[in-house]
């Protein structure tokens, strides 16, 4: 179960750090549940997807044990395409999933992470 105060925290979290008005944006984008930080209109590049991470485990302590960064932020193929690169070095094309403000809040409420764990 989600408790208001860390909803409230969350979010104002998130809000203070993370969620600047884009460049070429009139306003800054709205906040919700629905939220992704790595896919939609407006991902956050991997770095920042990074930092984002690390510093949530680390404010809301929550295990990131089970957290796997790829799953959200899979490699990218970069400027050398795959069929110039020697077979070892070839890069899967991998769809990221939508990591959402839900699923910080889930975890964080249960202290460890619960979506798309390593161990499974």
């Amino acid at each position: 179960m989600v408790t208001e105060p860390l909803a409230d925290e969350l979010f104002a979290w998130y809000e203070e750090n993370y969620n600047h008005k884009p460049l070429f944006h009139r306003k800054k984008p709205e906040l919700s549940l629905e939220t992704s930080l790595s896919t939609g209109d407006m991902p956050w590049a991997r770095e920042t997807g990074d930092e984002i991470m690390k510093d949530y485990f680390r404010r809301f302590q929550v295990d990131d044990s089970h957290f796997d960064f790829l799953i959200y932020w899979p490699y990218e193929k970069g400027l050398l395409p795959n069929f110039l690169r020697p077979k070892a070095c070839k890069v899967p094309d991998v769809e990221a999933k939508p990591l959402t403000l839900r699923m910080l809040l889930a975890s964080a409420e249960a202290g460890e992470w619960l979506f798309d764990r390593k161990d499974q």
